[in-house]
């Protein structure tokens, strides 16, 4: 199986981010994506979407996220033209936690595409002709702005883009089918950690929110997320500690208080088992990065 990266379309490391119209006359070759996400809008025709051994029909106003390492291709193609979007997630959605408290987001860019490559999940959000024609209006636009890079153009795209999501989230949430329902627990679920980890959470209630009993909410978050949530929830708020280490004064014990550790020797414990190092030596070091920038 060929395994393609980001690289081969786009050199640029610092806005690890490519979008095109792909024309497909013949069949697509089955292949996989090395270190990439890609977003696909079907704009024309039809095809039969290839996953691994599965077959899934789709066509005009299809919308469905492949991650890296899911084997696919396009067979059966009937004038079909399709939108490609590749991108990193863990880049362009690093800092955007807002986005990330969307059930439909969850949905669309982390659950479906884990089903999709390893539960025979063929359902996928279909754009009705209004959604449709607007969200084809927003690829345009981008794919001009993309091709023609004028100034400012990186920042352009990637506010187009993070509209586009936005979007197709809310669309995800109002798709009613039995196997949106199954992918939107779960997300819901992930949602309200995204938005409520500094809180106590246990995962018993998030079990209940999602609609599966503790055990089984464990392990089809551990599968989609690779992480349990315990871990999740701990990794959300590393993450704000480290924000609030570069961006503040605050004393390490209140940080650790603001992001749900309210034993500060446990908080540091688990600080340097995910970032290496303690929380004052990792600020000591981002500010002389900072100030050795500014040099």
């Amino acid at each position: 199986m060929i395994r393609l990266p980001l690289w081969i379309f786009t050199k640029s490391e610092d806005f690890p981010f490519f979008i095109q119209y792909g024309y497909h006359d013949s069949e697509c070759y089955l292949h996989s994506h090395e270190d990439f996400s890609e977003l696909v809008i079907v704009l024309e025709g039809s095809a039969e979407h290839t996953v691994g051994t599965e077959h899934y029909p789709i066509s005009k106003g299809d919308v469905f996220v492949i991650n890296q390492d899911t084997e696919h291709g396009f067979t059966g193609v009937s004038d079909f033209r399709i939108c490609n979007i590749m991108f990193r997630p863990e880049v362009l959605f690093e800092h955007i936690y807002n986005i990330r408290q969307s059930p439909g987001f969850q949905a669309l860019f982390v659950v479906a595409p884990h089903y999709l490559q390893n539960h025979r999940f063929s359902s996928r959000l279909h754009l009705q002709s209004q959604e449709f024609a607007a969200v084809k209006a927003m690829i345009r636009d981008m794919i001009t702005e993309y091709n023609r890079k004028q100034e400012g153009w990186q920042t352009y795209c990637y506010a187009c883009f993070l509209q586009l999501c936005v979007r197709l989230s809310r669309l995800y949430q109002l798709t009613n089918t039995e196997q949106h329902r199954c992918v939107m627990q779960l997300a819901a679920a992930t949602a309200y950690m995204e938005g409520h980890f500094c809180s106590s959470i246990s995962v018993a209630e998030l079990a209940q929110m999602s609609g599966y009993s503790q055990r089984q909410f464990s392990r089809l978050f551990k599968e989609a997320y690779g992480v349990s949530p315990n871990a999740y929830i701990t990794n959300l708020r590393i993450q704000k500690a480290q924000q609030l280490l570069q961006n503040t004064q605050l004393p390490i014990g209140e940080i650790a208080w603001n992001c749900g550790f309210e034993d500060q020797n446990y908080f540091s414990r688990m600080f340097r088992q995910t970032a290496g190092v303690t929380p004052s030596a990792y600020r000591n070091r981002e500010r002389n990065n900072v100030g050795k920038s500014a040099q």
